[in-house]
C-alpha cells in the first residue's frame, strides 16, 4: 500500500516484486547491488512494480532498466520505495567506478522515445564522499512517466549531477513531482529538444555549480525552491531551450552570480528572488542584450515580447503594456487516503487474461463496501461495459497493471449515500493504440486521475477534477466545472480539449497529432503554462490550433517542434461578440478576455 508516509507492504497477490525476495536485505553492510538488478531484470517492459521496503540498501553499481529481447525494453518498470524518508539507497563512500568518469546510481534507458511508464518514486539516494563524478538518477520516461517524492543527496564535494536529464535526446513527456536535491555539482540537468519536462514542488539546496541546467529542452516548473549561492537557473543560448516558471522562490548568498541566466526563451510569473544583485539576467538573448532585473518578486516578466491578441492591443507588447491577465487560482491534487479495506478485483470474478468482460466483477468490488480495489500486475483485463463508481470505494489502483477495451467501456463517478468525498484511478494502462474508456465525471465529488493511459476524462458533474500524468483526452462540458491537470499528453487525432463554459488549468501539455488543441467556449476561462507541439504529422491549412468563442484564455510557453516543413499556419481562431480575429504568429504568451 504505496503511501509515501507508511512502511506497509503491497498486497501479496498484487504482482508487486519484493526486492527481499532476490536477496536484497536492508541495514547491513552487505551488497544489495545484484539482488535489486535481479529483481529489475524479471520482467522487462513488464509493468511491474519493483518494490524496496522501509531500510537502507548498499548499491556499488549502476542499477539499470532490463533491456529485454529484440530491444524490448527499458520501459514499464517502476522503483517503488515505502517512503522518501522510509527507504534508502546508498553509494558508499570512494566506490570503484564514480570517480573516474560520469556514473549513475539509476539509469532508465536510451532513446528513441519508447521508455513508456518508467517511474522511480518514494525513496532517497545518497551518494557518499569522494563519488565525485556520480550522478544519482539519469531518467528517461515516454508519454506517461513520473519521479514522485524523491530525494537525492550528496555529501561534501561529491556528485557531479542529481538529476540527469540530458544524457540522450527524446526524454518525456513526463513528471517530476516532490522531488529535493541536495549537494551535486548541478542538481538537474535537462536537454534536448524535445518531448517537454514538466515539473512541480522541486526544491534545491547547496549545488557547487549550477542549480538547473537547461539546454534546447521545453520545461514547464512549478513550484521551484531554491537555496543556492550559485545561479539555480541557466537557460543556455544557441538551443530552443525554453522556460515556464510559475510560483517560485529562489534565495541566494552571491553578488556575483545572477539567480537566473536566460539566454533564450523565459515565462516568469509570481516568481521571487533574494539574495543575488541581479535575480534575472536576460542576456544574449530577448529583449536587449544584458537585460536584467532586480532582486524582489517578479509578477509577470517574459524575455521575448510575444503577447498576442487581436481583441486586446496591435502588435506585440510587453506583460507591463499588456493590461490585465487572468489566472487561476491553483489547487494542490488532494491527497486520497489510503487506510482502509484492499479487495482484490479477481476475488469478484474478474478474468485476469483478458478474455471475459471484468466490468460486472469491478461493479461487484466497488458496491462491496471496499475502500480500494486493485488489479494485479502481471494480470490484463477486459472491460467493455458500463461501471458506476459509487458508494465508499475511493481508490482504483492498477498496481501498474494493464487492461484493453473495444471501445463500449464507460467509468461514471455517481453521487450517492454514503460515497466517499474524493476518488483515485491510478496507475494502469491500455494496450499500445488500443481503445481507451470514457471516464465520466457525473458527480459533486472530487475526481483524481493519476499515472494513466487510456482514460478519457469527460467532465459533466460539478465536483473538481485533477489529471496528474495523463495520457489521454480531458473535457469539460459542464459550464462550472473546473479541472486542474499536470502533465497532460493527448494524443488524439481532432479536438484534443475542450472547456465548454470551466475553469481549465493546466501545468504542461503535450501534443503530437493534427487537431485544435484547446477549444475554449460559452464563457470559459482556460489557464495554461507550458504547451508544447509536436507538429511533425503536418498541420492542415485553416485549421486553428486554438480556438476561442467568448472566453477568457491565457497561455504563457507555447513552443512547437517540426521538421517536416509543415508547421501550424494558422494559431488562434478568436471571436467576441460577432467578430472573429485570426492570428497566425506562434504565441509564445497570448491574452485573451472576455468582453
Amino acid at each position: 500500500m504505496f503511501a509515501p508516509s507508511s512502511p506497509s507492504p503491497s498486497p501479496k497477490d498484487g504482482g508487486v516484486l519484493d526486492v527481499t525476495a532476490f536477496g536484497a536485505k536492508a541495514n547491513d553492510t552487505g551488497d544489495d547491488t545484484a539482488a535489486i538488478q535481479k529483481a529489475l531484470d524479471a520482467f522487462p517492459n513488464g509493468n511491474r512494480i519493483v518494490y524496496l521496503p522501509a531500510g537502507t540498501f548498499v548499491v556499488t553499481d549502476t542499477l539499470r532498466w532490463p533491456k529485454g529481447e529484440g530491444g524490448n525494453g527499458e520501459k514499464r518498470t517502476i522503483l517503488q520505495g515505502a517512503g522518501m524518508a522510509l527507504t534508502k539507497i546508498t553509494l558508499p563512500a570512494a566506490t570503484p567506478g564514480f570517480a573516474e568518469k560520469p556514473k549513475a546510481l539509476i539509469w532508465t534507458g536510451n532513446k528513441p522515445a519508447q521508455r513508456f511508464r518508467n517511474a522511480v518514486r518514494d525513496l532517497t539516494l545518497e551518494i557518499g564522499a569522494g563519488n565525485t563524478q556520480a550522478i544519482g538518477m539519469q531518467f528517461n520516461a515516454s508519454n506517461q512517466g513520473c519521479i514522485r517524492n524523491v530525494t537525492l543527496r550528496a555529501a561534501k564535494d561529491s556528485g557531479l549531477i542529481g538529476l540527469d536529464m540530458g544524457f540522450t535526446d527524446e526524454i518525456g513527456p513526463l513528471l517530476v513531482r516532490n522531488l529535493t536535491v541536495e549537494g551535486f555539482e548541478t542538481g538537474i540537468v535537462t536537454k534536448w529538444p524535445v518531448n517537454s519536462n514538466t515539473f512541480e514542488h522541486v526544491l534545491l539546496r547547496g549545488q557547487r555549480k549550477l542549480g538547473w541546467h537547461n539546454y534546447h529542452q521545453m520545461i514547464f516548473v512549478r513550484g521551484l525552491t531554491s537555496e543556492n549561492a550559485v545561479t539555480t537557473l541557466y537557460n543556455e543560448k544557441d538551443s530552443m531551450g525554453t522556460v515556464t516558471l510559475v510560483d517560485s522562490k529562489i534565495t541566494g548568498s552571491s553578488s556575483d552570480e545572477p539567480g537566473i541566466l536566460n539566454q533564450r526563451q523565459m515565462v516568469l510569473r509570481d516568481v521571487e528572488i533574494n539574495g543575488h544583485t541581479i535575480s534575472v539576467d536576460h542576456a544574449d538573448k530577448g529583449r536587449d542584450k544584458g537585460d536584467v532585473m532586480e532582486p524582489g518578486r517578479i509578477a509577470e516578466d517574459t524575455s521575448h515580447a510575444n503577447v498576442v491578441s487581436p481583441f486586446r492591443f496591435e502588435g506585440e507588447k510587453t506583460f507591463a503594456e499588456a493590461g490585465k491577465i487572468t489566472h487561476l487560482p491553483v489547487k494542490e491534487t488532494p491527497e486520497v487516503p489510503w487506510e482502509g479495506k484492499w479487495v482484490n478485483i479477481e476475488a469478484f470474478g474478474a478474468d485476469g487474461e483478458g478474455k471475459q468482460d471484468s466490468s460486472a466483477a469491478l461493479q461487484r468490488a466497488i458496491d462491496s463496501g471496499a475502500d480500494t480495489i486493485y488489479l494485479a500486475a502481471g494480470k490484463e483485463f477486459f472491460f467493455d461495459s458500463e461501471v458506476l463508481i459509487r458508494g465508499q470505494v475511493k481508490r482504483i489502483i492498477g498496481l501498474e497493471g494493464r487492461f484493453h477495451t473495444e471501445g463500449k467501456a464507460v467509468w461514471k463517478l455517481v453521487d450517492g449515500e454514503n460515497a466517499a468525498p474524493a476518488v483515485i484511478i491510478e496507475r494502469m494502462s491500455n494496450r499500445s493504440g488500443g481503445h481507451v474508456i470514457e471516464l465520466r465525471h457525473e458527480s459533486k465529488r472530487t475526481l483524481v486521475v493519476s499515472s494513466v493511459i487510456g482514460f478519457d476524462v469527460e467532465g459533466h458533474g460539478s465536483g473538481d477534477i485533477f489529471a496528474d500524468d495523463l495520457c489521454g483526452q480531458l473535457n469539460l462540458q459542464q459550464p462550472g466545472q473546473s479541472a486542474w491537470c499536470r502533465q497532460l499528453n493527448v494524443e488524439h487525432q481532432g479536438t484534443m480539449c475542450r472547456n465548454n463554459g470551466g475553469r481549465l488549468w493546466i501545468l504542461g501539455m503535450k501534443t503530437e497529432k493534427i487537431g485544435t488543441i484547446i477549444e475554449t467556449v460559452n464563457g470559459g476561462i482556460t489557464d495554461a503554462s507550458g504547451i508544447f507541439l509536436y507538429s511533425n504529422a503536418g498541420w492542415r491549412e485553416g485549421l486553428p490550433a486554438f480556438l476561442i468563442e467568448n472566453s477568457t484564455v491565457t497561455l504563457c510557453g507555447v513552443n512547437e517542434r517540426n521538421y517536416n516543413r509543415q508547421p501550424v499556419t494558422l494559431w488562434v481562431r478568436e471571436t467576441q461578440g460577432n467578430e472573429t480575429r485570426e492570428t497566425s504568429k506562434l504565441p509564445w504568451v497570448y491574452l485573451s478576455y472576455l468582453r
